[in-house]
Order: C-alpha cells, then structure tokens, then sequence
C-alpha cells in the first residue's frame, strides 16, 4: 500500500498511517476503522447523515455480482486497461471512483497481476466496511468523486462504473499519459427487467458528453451478452440493488418474486479518455 496517496481533506497535505490513524503535515488525524478503510468525507460535505447506498441494496449488489453475472464487463475493463498498459512489469496507481463493496476493483486487480496499486472510494460508509473487509488487500476511503482525496497527476487508470463523478476532478488526478474508463448502462441493458417494472418501457437514454480538455478520446468498448437469472434470490437481488426497486408497485414487485428464472440482456457501453501528454 502506497503510504502517502490520501490527501487531507481539510488542508490537502498528504496523509501517512502512523499506527491506527492517518495523520498530515499539520496534525490532522483521521482514524483507521477497524475494517480498514478511512473516512476522509467531512461532516459539512455530506448532505444526509449517511449518504450513500445503504446496506441492504450493497448486500443485494453483493450476492448478484459474486455470481459472476457482470464478470465480462469486469474482464473488458481488464483487457483495455492492459492494451493501454502492455508492459507488465510497470507498476500501476488504479483508482475506482464510486467503488461500491469493490467488486470491480478486486476483478481487475485479479486481472492485472501485484504490479497495479489499487485504491476505491464510496460515499457510503456501509460500502467501504463491506469492501475493506472482504478485499483487506486494497486501499478504501469513504470520500466523494466530486471531491477526491487524492493528489493532483497521481492515477495511471481511474474506473468508473455507474457512480457519478466530475469530470473535472477526473481531469485533475489523472497522470499525463492516464486513462479513464466509464461504464454505463447502454440501451438495452435489463430492458426485460424494464418490461416487468413500467407498462410504457423505454430503452436507456445517455446524455452526451461534450470532450473534456486535455484528454483525448479512445475508440469507447461495447459488452453486451445475454444471462439467465436461474432462480428467485438472484432476481430478488438484481431488483434490490437496481432504482427499479424504487419505482416498481408492490404489484410489480411481487410479479418479480415469483419468477422462477429470468432471462436478461446486458448491455455496457464504456467510453474511454486518455489524458493527453504536453
């Protein structure tokens, strides 16, 4: 673990683990949590008392994604970033903005091998329990992508799945040379599931993004391939850890709990950015 890569929230100085908390050059401390991760989002940037996903959905995303339905996307973030990155031996800072309980981060770590450096950021604090100790290994902090606790030019890779972000901080850490992935939802992903939520189902819309200075646009990868959901807790899941669990009636909530299987299209679109070298 990399022992200067947070930041001070309050002062920016860099953050080094002395025993049990993280302390800066002008004393202040954050202390470690006993499952590993560090809260660096501060109490006057939070607007709720526990922002984030809360641990049922993380539970439900948890059992879904531990059965390897979205393992493909995790293997295509893999293989661009080592197409990017060919050198093996050349060791990696990754960061996964938005990380939820990890998965995606601890895939691509599996992928690329001990030379990659792996860091992920929540705005939940229940995401950065459940992620630090099932993945002790990896780095977590809970911190918010709109304002990352980490220094300007120091991320050869940072992922994104799903999480909002700003663009500009993304900019901002990202090393000369560094590449941004962002996976979203294209079109057709669980547009089954869709059927059974809305009588009026309509594909996923994206709004476009203009280019962002300085970085330089890759051509973006698709990952679209069908699953079958092969029994009632798998869709329980897929439909907790989803906003259509939110906006389904209780009648169409309990269609959805009698499904003995499902089958589902899944669809990823990820744009991809390299930060231009001056």
């Amino acid at each position: 673990m990399n022992p200067v890569f947070w930041r001070c929230p309050l002062c920016n100085e860099s953050l080094t683990l002395v025993e049990r908390t993280w302390v800066c050059a002008n004393r202040h401390s954050f202390d470690r949590a006993k499952e590993g991760y560090v809260n660096l989002l501060l109490v006057n940037r939070k607007h709720s008392a526990d922002p984030g996903d809360n641990k049922a959905m993380l539970d439900s995303r948890r059992y879904f994604l531990q059965q390897g339905f979205y393992a493909p996307l995790a293997m295509a973030l893999g293989a661009a970033i080592r197409e990017h990155f060919p050198d093996t031996e050349q060791t990696l800072t990754l960061l996964d903005a938005g990380c939820g309980e990890g998965y995606y981060l601890n895939q691509l770590v599996q992928f690329l091998g001990a030379n990659v450096q792996c860091y992920g950021t929540d705005i939940s604090r229940a995401a950065m329990r459940l992620a630090a100790k099932q993945y002790p290994a990896l780095s977590f902090a809970v911190a918010s992508s709109f304002e990352l606790p980490v220094p300007d030019a120091s991320v050869d890779v940072l992922v994104r799945v799903f999480a909002p972000a700003s663009e500009a901080e993304i900019v901002r850490v990202l090393k000369p040379g560094g590449l941004y992935l962002w996976a979203y939802p294209a079109a057709q992903h669980l547009f089954e599931l869709r059927q059974l939520i809305y009588d009026t189902p309509q594909p996923h819309t994206v709004e476009e993004l203009p280019p962002l200075d300085t970085m330089q646009e890759c051509p973006p990868l698709a990952v679209s391939y069908p699953i079958t959901l092969p029994d009632q807790a798998s869709i329980a899941a897929l439909l907790h850890m989803t906003p259509y669990y939110w906006s389904a009636s209780a009648e169409k909530q309990a269609d959805c709990h009698h499904l003995a299987s499902l089958d589902l299209t899944v669809d990823f679109a990820v744009r991809m950015m390299r930060k231009m070298i001056n």
